[in-house]
């Protein structure tokens, strides 16, 4: 009888080869490293291959764990098909979920009841942090799904909801007359702040950022106060104190494209389970359907 691959192993294997690192697997698995290490020496024995070696700098697969990463992660995702094919739609279990810091408050005050009354017997794990990060996050196998602002080179996300992104200015103030422009600006790896700055680049404008801010709500503050103009997601702007800026000085044709991405452990059921309750809950906070 030929032998079969034992898939706890495999999915052993397949987080350490993701993570790069014994230490990272052993959490995400909550196994020991040395448990680690004896799972990993036993797939060996069972493929009677070498799959990796390990170095002061992490590990590195070899040409047979290259080959074996490739079917284990195909294998592991018709195991989660399969046992999905046979579940109702109630989800259960612990799940890792991660929503973009500047959504975060809003978006929770709608997705938690929205996921108790969709899922009542799902225990969910919520993690906040830039769009960048969680990408990150889920690759590694930290997170489960996730909530992201998709990228120019990034094919693995499904659209969730669009919106403007808005070169806003106060109202009474305008700031528009005055040379160097006062823009209010993202402190931290975001796409808006790359947005922003390859626009002011692009149409030439003279500034000076006067305030910066790893918080989105901080800049849309500091609009309402007259203090600076910033490029806003449309969502964010629910005062009367800011207006959107002439199209002749900079425009608003930019376009936020928010995503979901998700583990490739998890099943295309629960995947569009949780997918609905991004979408329920997501046009609760931004106000329109979609």
């Amino acid at each position: 009888m030929e032998p079969i691959v034992d898939l706890e192993l495999l999915r052993t294997f397949v987080t350490v080869a993701r993570t790069g690192e014994f230490k990272k697997a052993a959490e995400i698995i909550c196994r020991s490293q040395g448990a680690i290490s004896m799972q990993i020496k036993r797939l060996e024995e069972q493929t009677g291959s070498c799959l990796m070696t390990r170095n002061n700098r992490g590990i590195r697969l070899t040409e047979a764990g290259e080959t074996l990463l490739s079917y284990g992660e195909q294998l592991l995702k018709l195991s989660s098909a399969a046992l999905s094919a046979l579940k109702t739609d109630d989800l259960q279990g612990k799940l890792n979920i991660g929503i973009p810091t500047d959504y975060a408050q809003d978006f929770l005050y709608h997705f938690m009841p929205v996921l108790q009354r969709e899922q009542p017997n799902l225990e969910a794990r919520i993690v906040c942090d830039r769009s960048r990060n969680l990408r990150n996050k889920v690759a590694a196998g930290e997170l489960d799904i996730a909530i992201v602002a998709a990228e120019t080179e990034t094919f693995d996300e499904r659209l969730i909801w669009t919106e403007r992104l808005i070169w806003s200015a106060p109202v009474g103030t305008r700031l528009e007359d005055i040379s160097p422009l006062p823009i209010a600006l993202y402190e931290d790896s975001c796409i808006i702040r790359d947005v922003s700055l390859a626009e002011l680049q692009r149409c030439k404008i003279n500034y000076r950022v006067v305030f910066g801010s790893p918080v989105m709500d901080n800049l849309a503050t500091a609009v309402e106060q007259g203090y600076a103009i910033s490029l806003l997601p449309e969502s964010l702007l629910r005062s009367n104190n800011s207006r959107a800026l002439p199209n002749r000085i900079l425009n608003s044709y930019q376009v936020l494209r928010m995503c979901r991405i998700s583990s490739d452990n998890m099943d295309d059921s629960a995947v569009e389970h949780l997918a609905r309750c991004f979408r329920l809950s997501a046009n609760a906070v931004l106000k329109f359907d979609i």
